[in-house]
């Protein structure tokens, strides 16, 4: 594994956690601290997707649709059901009755399997996990991107994909994994994209950063005027960090206590990913004791959140994985 990509792929999912903690506290932001810290996480799932897109790109040469489909349903389709089970058991036995978009009254009126099969379908049981449907559609069109990256006219069709991303909207509440998958596609593309040239790119580290640096600062403004453009911003991010990364890995060789956790992190990704929805929904409940009445108090204590929700998931993950050794990928994708 590419130690950089890792250490960003830990660095995206600390990001993540961080946007979720949000919920715990009533202060109130005022618009110059909100689009900082946009600025800072908003649209890091993007990161993660050309994350996926770059591995997907990379291990093209020895792709076979069904043994990638394999891989994925092991990695991360079957831990996602397992580890869901508990958030979707409280709502089919009604332990939990209220849901954001959910007509709740209806829900209940389907027979106890189309409940379960909706709520895996859309991630609608915890929030966080909304993602993972709309990336298990991205997975199946895998033999359509596979073929139009060995298309002369890739890099065109991948930035032409720009427009598709900023024309269409995540959809309202995560509501919708169809229309969130077509919407994440350009990002992964980008993602392919930027593997595919990665040679060229790493031969000229210095240019290529300054260029994302330059594109990174151009979105930024663009992105304070019209939210449509958080999601480029943060692909700029992940291009910039795996250039800057990719210069300093030396450094980070030599101070193994920063890379160690990023990479510790990095790896265990996919599993804090699944499992710190259910942290965020139970600090909500100590939501009175968090009243910061600064921003930076505000700050500490979302950090604070962030840190042990990690800290908590990566506990968790290293006890299944002494445990289950060889089969805790399966229980819970790392």
């Amino acid at each position: 594994m590419l130690d950089n990509v890792n250490w960003i792929r830990g660095i995206a999912a600390a990001m993540i956690v961080f946007i979720h903690m949000a919920d715990d506290f009533d202060y109130q932001l005022n618009d110059s601290q909100r689009l900082l810290l946009d600025l800072l996480v908003k649209s890091s799932t993007c990161i993660f997707v050309a994350i996926s897109g770059f591995f997907f790109q990379l291990n093209s040469g020895k792709y076979r649709y069904g043994s990638y489909l394999a891989k994925k349903l092991n990695n991360v389709i079957i831990p996602y059901v397992l580890i869901s089970l508990p958030a979707v058991a409280l709502f089919l036995l009604k332990l939990k009755t209220e849901h954001v978009w959910i007509d709740i009254q209806t829900f209940y009126t389907w027979p106890m399997l189309a409940q379960f099969v909706f709520l895996l379908a859309t991630g609608a049981h915890l929030g966080p996990l909304w993602f993972i449907p709309a990336l298990a559609l991205i997975y199946l069109c895998a033999p359509l991107l596979y073929w139009l990256s060995r298309r002369r006219g890739f890099p065109l069709i991948a930035l032409l994909g720009i427009y598709l991303f900023v024309a269409t909207d995540r959809p309202e509440n995560n509501a919708n994994p169809v229309m969130a998958a077509v919407h994440f596609i350009p990002i992964y593309l980008l993602g392919m994209l930027f593997c595919q040239y990665r040679t060229a790119i790493q031969q000229r580290t210095r240019l290529y950063a300054w260029i994302f640096a330059l594109l990174l600062l151009a979105l930024s403004l663009m992105a304070a005027y019209d939210k449509s453009y958080f999601g480029l911003q943060k692909f700029c991010v992940f291009a910039l960090l795996y250039l800057v990364l990719l210069r300093q890995q030396e450094w980070f060789y030599r101070n193994p206590w920063l890379a160690d956790t990023l990479s510790l992190v990095g790896v265990y990704s996919f599993t804090l990913y699944f499992l710190h929805g259910y942290f965020a929904g139970r600090y909500r409940m100590f939501g009175e004791y968090l009243q910061p009445d600064t921003f930076p108090l505000y700050l500490l204590q979302r950090l604070l959140l962030t840190l042990a929700t990690i800290a908590i998931c990566i506990g968790i993950t290293y006890c299944v994985k002494r445990v289950a050794k060889q089969h805790s990928r399966l229980l819970i994708g790392s």
